[in-house]
């Protein structure tokens, strides 16, 4: 009984996952690698503006997508990774 009430869940976590949709997922990519551009969003309106004002000292060119998503270079991933998790980690310590 014990197994039973064990697979039960596995078998719903499995049967209600949807498949990937692997063919946006490729498109992404490609459209990623062919002009080396990448985005990101934020969801937390404070972190989202320390974070744009952070680039902008910086000097990080980025702009703002019509779906709000933050575009940037590729060649800038790394600053825009450390400075993502400054403003994480400043966050946390706030709050």
């Amino acid at each position: 009984m014990k197994a039973l009430t064990a697979v039960i869940p596995l078998v719903l976590l499995i049967a209600c996952n949807p498949e990937p949709e692997t063919a946006l997922a490729e498109d992404e990519a490609a459209n990623t690698q062919s002009n080396g551009t990448a985005s990101f969003k934020l969801a937390n309106r404070e972190i989202r503006e320390e974070t744009l004002q952070m680039l902008g000292d910086a000097d990080i060119e980025y702009w703002i997508g019509d779906d709000g998503a933050i575009n940037y270079n590729l060649a800038d991933g790394e600053a825009i990774d450390r400075i993502g998790n400054d403003v994480i980690l400043t966050y946390i310590r706030r709050n």
